[in-house]
């Protein structure tokens, strides 16, 4: 069967903390070299940087096709806005070209579902199988301003997808009830495909090797939080509760912030910037770790949490959430209230101060991570595309 995937905004090979990419690279990173097994090809429609199409096959089965738009750099959700149309009309003249009708069609984000809709190549188009990855509406309200016009655009885009999209995937069921509630129209058609770990963060490296790689003393209490720059991130209400914390006596506790620069009004004592981390490395650099931090203040899901886990390192996160009913539920981490630096201080005091809770809750957090596999995450997927492939033939 032949699939195509839409991913506009960044290409699915990009270093995750790069540019625009992320967690969503990731995931698809995850997915896409498992298809090709259960009998899937798969061509992914991403932008491209040049004048020219260019073609790699990075997979076997996969082939990404980056699809020249004007793009411009430095890369922002902004700029990607702007080149979304000339997006289209190129991948039109692209899917044309190709001839054959697609047995499966998918996007993932927002922009990647207008375009995957508005190509206007077949007169009965397959059904949109469509992740979201995050839902604007869902994300905190920006305090005393208004929401920008990109946002405004967002909204009504998702309100769209929700309503045409014949499948919508989800990583959770607490993400699906959340989105549900605001997007009614994802009721019926609403399916929770958890995603995988990567096997490297299940066996890290020794802690001692870890720490040597990223320049940390072997005495130090290690939190580690991982995060590419994004207000939502909430880097600033960690630093403030680790500095709560470091006052109170925690002076060989150290906070390393990786993902981002330093900010440029300096760096607090005990406070460390690395900058981008590539993902290869995040195994050792959870190793190094003696807690590892979630301070979002919105997660569609989380797979920091996820690899913190898997690599036997206890997590703190917010009460609400995915991670947090999992841990309350569970086990694996400590949880605090949203919003509150002071609780999230006490949670890192505890979980510092406490090293047989420590120990198990590294052993509670393999056990959750134990059942997340990219070999499950793509068997669900091939069964969702071949049964809307099915479904989109018998109409």
């Amino acid at each position: 069967m032949k699939h195509v995937l839409f991913s506009y905004h960044t290409c699915p090979l990009e270093e995750p903390g790069t540019g625009l990419a992320g967690g969503m690279n990731i995931f698809l990173r995850g997915l896409l070299p498992g298809f090709a097994r259960h009998g899937i090809e798969t061509d992914v429609l991403t932008r491209g940087k040049g004048d020219a199409v260019e073609i790699t096959r990075p997979y076997p089965g996969v082939r990404v096709v980056h699809i020249p738009c004007g793009w411009e750099e430095p890369a922002s959700r902004e700029a990607a806005y702007r080149s979304l149309p000339r997006f289209i009309e190129q991948a039109g003249e692209v899917l044309r070209a190709t001839g054959a009708l697609p047995g499966a069609l998918a996007a993932h984000y927002w922009m990647s579902g207008i375009a995957a809709r508005d190509a206007g190549v077949w007169d009965r188009p397959p059904g949109l199988v469509f992740m979201f990855h995050t839902v604007e509406a869902r994300k905190p309200e920006p305090s005393g301003r208004r929401r920008d016009a990109l946002s405004v655009a967002r909204r009504s885009a998702e309100k769209r997808l929700a309503r045409e999209a014949n499948r919508v995937v989800f990583l959770s069921e607490h993400d699906l009830a959340a989105t549900k509630d605001i997007l009614p129209d994802v009721a019926g058609k609403g399916v929770v495909i958890p995603p995988g770990v990567d096997d490297s963060f299940r066996r890290p490296p020794p802690k001692e090797e870890g720490r040597r790689a990223f320049g940390i003393p072997p005495g130090a209490f290690l939190f580690l939080l991982a995060a590419r720059a994004d207000p939502g991130k909430n880097i600033p209400a960690a630093v403030e509760a680790f500095l709560a914390l470091r006052g109170k006596g925690g002076r060989k506790s150290l906070l390393l912030v990786a993902g981002q620069d330093p900010p440029a009004g300096g760096v607090p004592g005990g406070v460390i910037f690395t900058g981008p981390v590539s993902h290869a490395k995040m195994p050792a650099l959870f190793s190094a770790a003696d807690a590892v931090l979630g301070t979002s203040e919105y997660e569609s899901f989380g797979l920091v949490p996820l690899e913190a886990m898997a690599a036997g390192v206890p997590v703190i996160v917010p009460r609400a959430g995915y991670w947090g009913e999992t841990v309350l539920r569970e086990g694996g981490g400590a949880t605090y209230p949203p919003g509150s630096p002071a609780g999230l201080a006490g949670a890192m005091a505890e979980l510092r101060n406490d090293g047989g809770a420590r120990a198990r809750m590294a052993e509670e957090g393999r056990r959750v991570a134990s059942r997340f596999t990219w070999e499950r995450c793509t068997e669900s997927w091939a069964r969702l595309l071949s049964s809307a492939a099915t479904r989109d033939n018998r109409r």
